[in-house]
């Protein structure tokens, strides 16, 4: 299904609650199709994630770092870290999130586990991502389907896996290998600040003035910056946003195309419409014609 339902903060918080304060962890399962330009918007949270790709191939972003993550592999990407998905070359993929509270491997409040086994892990020096394959992979499976049947005492072999998981990836040094500077996590805080401006102001006219003076950089330094972490310019970045605004808009089938276009802060309809065809091969017109043939079916 497409994932542009997702909820986020201006800051790029996903706002979803993910579980329950008694067993707080959530399965997604989710489709992304590449001819509809199906994609996992930026987004952070305060849970750890582990991601499974059942099939098909997806390009990640996890922090500044982009990757392919194959058919069979599994993801982990720390709390609080900026990251986005989208189908690759292969037109559908499916994914596998879990996504867990870090309190339910610390255990109660004053044990010895938080302070010693998690808490270093998922703040401070914090690595943000790693890949995971062969054993490993296949146990994020195991706690997907796990959460997908919920067999009896589903939540007693869920836990025991994800202690399995946890332990492995200290004891193979997998989260302490390159941890992340005090630096770099400033600089990963920026970002969202950064984002959070764009995302706030993307119906406006925004200059790269207004997007530097904002976090109190020069002009040069705010565009070299943003293109380490995001990945583009923060006005290819930005275009992109309005873009990728424009599809939820056309999707609910309601403004005209003159409207969307308004909406989300191009100066006029034909750049919007050409804009729109280079991103989607598509007119917007065609676009949405298509998009709501297929839901409607």
């Amino acid at each position: 299904m497409p994932l542009t339902h997702i909820k986020i903060a201006k800051d790029l918080q996903e706002l979803t609650l993910h579980g329950t304060k008694e067993f707080p962890v959530a399965l997604y399962e989710t489709v992304m199709q590449l001819e509809r330009l199906d994609f996992l918007p930026l987004h952070w949270h305060k849970e750890i994630q582990f991601v499974y790709l059942k099939s098909g191939r997806a390009q990640y972003r996890v922090g500044g770092d982009a990757f392919i993550l194959e058919q069979g592999e599994g993801l982990f990407i720390n709390a609080s870290v900026l990251h986005e998905a989208k189908p690759y070359e292969i037109e559908q993929a499916l994914i596998y999130c879990v996504n867990v509270d870090p309190m339910l491997i610390a255990g109660h409040e004053g044990s010895i586990f938080a302070p010693k086994y998690v808490e270093p892990y998922i703040t401070k020096n914090r690595v943000p991502y790693v890949k995971l394959t062969g054993e490993l992979a296949q146990k994020i499976a195991s706690i997907a389907a796990l959460m997908r049947e919920q067999d009896v005492f589903f939540e007693l072999k869920f836990w025991r896996e994800l202690l399995f998981i946890w332990e492995s990836m200290l004891t193979q040094s997998l989260l302490t290998e390159e941890m992340m500077d005090q630096s770099s996590i400033v600089q990963h805080e920026r970002a969202k600040v950064m984002l959070d401006f764009l995302h706030a102001h993307y119906q406006q006219k925004v200059t790269l003035e207004d997007l530097a003076s904002h976090v109190y950089i020069s002009r040069a330094e705010c565009s070299r910056f943003f293109k380490k972490i995001v990945g583009m310019t923060p006005f290819s970045y930005l275009l992109q946003y309005r873009l990728r605004k424009s599809i939820e808009l056309l999707r609910n089938g309601e403004l005209s195309i003159t409207e969307i276009a308004g909406d989300t802060g191009f100066s006029t309809v034909s750049y919007y419409i050409e804009k729109f065809k280079e991103y989607t091969s598509y007119s917007p017109h065609v676009y949405r014609k298509k998009f709501l043939s297929v839901k409607n079916n």
